[in-house]
């Protein structure tokens, strides 16, 4: 986790130019990935982004010559989040197929507003007054930017919702029981078995993954056979998606976006567990959500790792 307690001008001016090369480079390769998988709007939107970042560069070079403070070169790349920990704004960024306008301002907005609780809180715990002013003026840029992304996100989201794009997904609040989450988890399962069937030939820790997967899908099957069946509402869900993943599946023909598509599939099951946990009065669904948890994020420490080895991960 990157300190707070930043001790000098030059340092916090440093990791601000740092912020500013991560979000360059990682908008780059998302907009690349959207370019791979046919989806131009949301490629247009990343490379907007790569624009605004790097006259935002510009700016802060500017404006260090101009009170000459030089760049700390011991200030490495800045990683705000861990990546590990899923959040919906990065898995529906991510996906080169399932991404859109309105997901990817989403996850900007949500950037700059790490970066603004950043420098709120540098201004709070630093001792030195130079410090202090300046993580101040940059937190009020940081909220500027973020207060225009918002704009831009919400006229991307009712656009969105005209145009009858927006794909199905699995309501948290219809899970009622034990068998609805069940159901839920062996769709999840099947459907990430089958994408990582694709790509387990050439990557032995997914193929391990798979197999892995195959056996998870087994026990809950087993499990469901002995509870009561679950819910219409749950079952026609699970329908849609069917449905609409059938489709989707036929986009996904470029094997260099498999992984990421993985990775930000089970960043999407992380999310839905998660939220069961928080929303459900059921002990026995809270309990078996949070295995899923447990069992979601060990898998996107896999696709993560496998990631990292064939590309330059965001």
């Amino acid at each position: 986790m990157l300190s707070t307690n930043v001790k000098t001008t030059s340092d916090l001016m440093s990791i601000a130019l740092q912020a500013e090369r991560e979000a360059i480079r990682r908008y780059t390769m998302l907009a690349e990935s959207m370019h791979k998988g046919m989806n131009e709007s949301a490629a247009a939107l990343f490379e907007r982004m790569v624009a605004e970042e790097t006259e935002h560069e510009r700016l802060l070079l500017e404006w260090m010559a101009k009170e000459n403070i030089s760049e700390n070169p011991d200030i490495g790349p800045i990683k705000w989040k861990d990546p590990h920990v899923s959040t919906v704004y990065n898995d529906e960024a991510y996906d080169p197929y399932y991404s859109t306008p309105y997901k990817a301002l989403a996850f900007a907005v949500h950037n700059e507003e790490i970066a603004f609780k950043f420098y709120t809180h540098v201004t709070a715990n630093s001792e030195n007054e130079a410090v202090r002013k300046y993580a101040e003026i940059l937190a009020r840029e940081e909220l500027g930017h973020a207060a225009l992304l918002r704009a831009e996100r919400r006229l991307a989201y009712h656009k969105e919702l005209k145009s009858h794009n927006t794909p199905p997904k699995i309501d948290p609040e219809i899970i009622q029981n034990q068998s609805d989450l069940l159901a839920a988890a062996i769709h999840i399962d099947e459907y990430l078995e089958s994408q990582m069937a694709i790509v387990a030939e050439k990557n032995p820790e997914i193929e391990t993954l798979r197999k892995d997967t195959q056996q998870q899908i087994s026990i809950n099957k087993k499990t469901l056979s002995h509870q009561e069946p679950p819910g219409d509402e749950i079952t026609q869900s699970l329908d849609q998606l069917k449905t609409y993943n059938s489709e989707t599946n036929e986009r996904l023909d470029n094997p260099d976006l498999q992984v990421q598509r993985l990775w930000s599939c089970c960043d999407r099951s992380f999310a839905f567990y998660d939220a069961v946990v928080e929303s459900t009065t059921d002990e026995a669904v809270m309990l078996t959500a949070q295995n899923l948890t447990t069992t979601a994020l060990d898998r996107i420490g896999v696709l993560k790792q496998v990631f990292a080895e064939t590309t330059d991960q965001p």
